[in-house]
């Protein structure tokens, strides 16, 4: 559970849905299918696409020696992601965010849920403390993480408003721990790993950047998410010659082009049963 105790003066709302319960019970798997299958699935069983701009409003997330700010970053990114993809594919797509404004972990995965999403794609710009940390990666949910890093990033994602820079005791990984043992979620890890698989080998060929893989780690905004989910992390904002990067349009637009070919990859290897 996520508390908001500071909550902005301007912030998103989620009307529900009244037709559906307010904590959707997990759709089926998706079904592996082959090359020309998937390719019929493509316009009948994908509806909506969720896309999340990391961080906003208040939540800064992280800010580059040149003075650039991820939440600004983010949004770019998504506004030109959803606009390639409105234009190439017959989905719904919904941001959680389209202006800079403060949205809870917690109700990004509602905006998701409500809207029946099929698939969710958090898009960050990653940060270190070692400033030649360089290069991009995807992540999907998992309550162990990868290496340390992954867990150390997971929780400056997860704690952003408290500014620290520590690594998360097991015991604040309870809540996400019982979140998992009947969640949404754990149904579509296969295909998550898939969605991030794909994703990142896109980045790699278009954005000429460092292939620093796929890993998980225990993101509390995927964790309620009922359908395949992953998170981006962007180059590095703190890498003073990738900050110069994406401030660019044109780095950007491969950003966004990257994320949509990897999409297109994964729905012509797995397609989602219309279970609604």
């Amino acid at each position: 559970m996520i508390i908001d105790i500071y909550p902005s003066k301007k912030s998103a709302t989620v009307q529900p849905d009244e037709s559906s319960p307010s904590s959707p019970q997990p759709k089926s798997p998706l079904p592996p299918v082959g090359p020309a299958e998937g390719q019929k699935y493509l316009s009948s069983a994908i509806k909506t696409i969720v896309i999340d701009p990391g961080h906003g409003g208040t939540e800064s997330g992280a800010r580059g020696k040149l003075g650039s700010l991820e939440k600004d970053i983010t949004l770019d990114i998504a506004l030109k992601l959803k606009e390639i993809i409105s234009r190439n594919m017959a989905y719904r797509v919904i941001l959680t965010r389209e202006e800079d404004i403060d949205v809870p972990l917690d109700t990004r995965a509602a905006i998701a849920n409500n809207n029946r999403a099929d698939l969710f794609v958090s898009i960050h710009v990653n940060s270190s403390y070692r400033p030649n940390a360089h290069g991009s990666e995807v992540f999907f949910l998992s309550l162990n993480a990868t290496d340390e890093e992954a867990r150390r990033l997971a929780y400056l994602e997860n704690n952003s408003s408290e500014l620290e820079r520590k690594i998360a005791d097991p015991e604040n990984e309870e809540d996400i721990k019982m979140i998992l043992w009947d969640m949404a979620q754990t149904a579509y890890l296969k295909q998550s790993s898939l969605l991030a698989e794909r994703i990142q080998q896109e980045l790699n060929t278009l954005l000429n950047t460092a292939n620093r893989g796929i890993k998980q780690a225990p993101f509390k905004v995927l964790t309620g998410v009922a359908c395949p989910a992953v998170l981006v992390e962007v180059a590095f904002i703190s890498n003073e010659e990738e900050e110069r990067k994406l401030l660019t349009e044109e780095f950007q637009t491969k950003v966004a082009e990257a994320i949509y070919r990897g999409i297109q990859d994964f729905l012509r290897a797995f397609s989602p049963q219309a279970n609604r």
